[in-house]
């Protein structure tokens, strides 16, 4: 509950009133005008970057218009005052669109760029970056691309109702994809400064047909190992300088069709992704529908993750996973189903010196007809509970429920099972443990077919035969929802009110 009060206070208090707005028309603009009337707006993406916005002021572009070329307005906000970029008129969101142009200084091709500012929102405007051709080796683009150097803390970047498609970046880096926020430093270690951020906020944004990722971030402020703190060695003898960006909140939002991983949040504390529906990830390379990675305490929740894509060779395409170099990740009350490779993968990479995952917990989730495998854990990961949660199986899952095994030589260590339902209607199979050890098995029940490798199941009693039938028709609803044509938002809260009525009462 913490999460959500400190960031409903962050957002409340940070809506300022317009000082001056400017509009932009494509069509019956002039760039002479003076551009703060409707009547007189200025016509050109260069015209806005030439100007230096204050503290309120507002950029409007016309809606249905088509803008080709990059946006780099320049200014900062202020508390209370963002500077804000939106929308005017009726009909379509106004597109502004690259084409896969970059600047002679630009990290890389981006529609619009924002570079060391603070306090700002978009919101109400469509963002492409499409790069004619759709070449087989495309420019490293995004859609959106919010980067900071050496400067210290940046705040409060505001999303809201953002299309953000048609970004054809590379597959073969995954710091591109649809709203990049990325943290560099100078080549000389003296001029750098640690920098992130504090304040992301991203809501009812649609990402769709965007390459390789929808949102990402990343740092340079990134090294660390388990037990060290800022400014101390490493396992592997490099000096931690992990520096996290806080108060990133992404919700109530649509990844579709997206080339790798749908969302992934990199060196951040706390992050809070919630409410958000993933749709065909992985549809081009491998990648997970979401994911944090180098956290503490992310919170994942209310989220619905659905036929993440396999490609041939892939390692990923799970529509969970806690990733490395993660602490006390909480993944709960989310809906998984029709994923190629598993429900859920908890990993960490045994050939990084540094590498750990430890105090993963996943409980109140519904894992649904998953293919292969529904859970996969994998390397060096510690102390993972997972608990409470349903596993509804059919014949798609032909290989085992739970898959333990070595990612760079080392094997999985204390995890439990425990107090989870079991509805099996398909593999024979339960368990793949190979060398891993200190696991624990507790307190799960079983329905349906029976597993040929384990039996520790709860007994089977007059209540548990009594329950089952509800149980059953209780599935047959969340497939029902699993299988519906209209995938526009979210679903997870509804199938966890179906199989735990009364979970308002646990879930704080």
């Amino acid at each position: 509950m913490k999460h959500i009060l400190l960031f409903v206070f962050l957002w409340t208090t940070c809506i300022g009133q317009s000082q001056t707005k400017y509009y932009v028309d494509n069509i019956g603009g002039d760039d002479r005008n003076a551009g703060t009337h409707e009547n007189l707006p200025f016509r050109s993406l260069e015209k806005i970057n030439e100007q230096l916005f204050n503290p309120g002021d507002a950029i409007l572009f016309k809606r249905g218009g088509h803008w080709t070329g990059i946006c780099k307005p320049q200014g900062n906000g202020t508390v209370g005052n963002r500077i804000l970029i939106g929308s005017y008129g009726e009909g379509d969101l106004p597109i502004i669109d690259a084409e896969g142009q970059k600047g002679e200084d630009d990290f890389l091709s981006a529609s619009l760029i924002l570079f060391n500012q603070e306090y700002w929102e978009i919101r109400d405007i469509e963002v492409r970056n499409f790069e004619k051709g759709n070449p087989i080796k495309p420019t490293k683009k995004a859609g959106i691309l919010v980067l900071a150097k050496d400067i210290g803390t940046l705040h409060d970047f505001k999303f809201e109702n953002l299309k953000i498609s048609n970004v054809n970046g590379s597959l073969r880096t995954r710091i591109n994809g649809g709203l990049f926020f990325n943290i560099i430093a100078d080549s000389i270690p003296e001029k750098r400064i640690p920098t992130n951020f504090n304040g992301i906020y991203v809501n009812n944004c649609y990402f769709s047909d965007v390459d390789r990722g929808g949102f990402v971030n990343q740092s340079f402020w990134r090294t660390r190992d388990m037990d060290s703190k800022f400014g101390e060695l490493c396992a592997d003898g490099e000096i931690n300088n992990w520096y996290p960006s806080y108060n990133i909140v992404i919700e109530n939002s649509k990844f579709e069709n997206v080339g790798g991983n749908g969302l992934v949040t990199r060196v951040a504390e706390s992050p809070l992704v919630q409410y958000n529906l993933f749709v065909r990830c992985g549809s081009k390379t491998t990648g997970n529908a979401s994911y944090p990675y180098n956290c503490d305490n992310a919170l994942w929740q209310f989220n619905e993750a659905s036929y993440t894509v396999y490609n041939e060779g892939d390692i990923d395409a799970s529509g969970f996973d806690s990733d490395y170099l993660c602490k006390n990740t909480i993944i709960q009350y989310n809906y998984s189903h029709h994923n190629d490779w598993g429900g859920l993968l908890v990993c960490s990479w045994g050939k990084v010196k540094n590498a750990f995952n430890d105090g993963t917990i996943v409980r109140y989730n519904v894992f649904q007809d998953e293919k292969h495998h529904m859970i996969r854990f994998s390397g060096n990961i510690t102390n993972t509970e997972i608990s409470n949660n349903l596993f509804v199986t059919d014949a798609e899952v032909d290989d085992v429920m739970m898959w333990y095994k070595h990612w760079g030589g080392i094997w999985p260590d204390k995890t439990v099972v425990k107090d989870n339902v079991f509805y099996n209607e398909g593999t024979t199979h339960f368990l793949k443990l190979g060398e891993t050890n200190n696991n624990s098995f507790s307190g799960n029940l079983l329905y349906g077919s029976e597993f040929a490798d384990f039996k520790k199941f709860k007994t089977h009693t007059d209540v548990h035969k009594k329950t089952e039938k509800g149980l059953k028709l209780k599935i047959e609803q969340v497939r029902k929802i699993g299988l519906r044509n209209d995938f526009s938002v979210s679903e997870a809260e509804k199938v966890i009110s179906t199989i735990w009525p009364d979970y308002l009462i646990t879930k704080n």
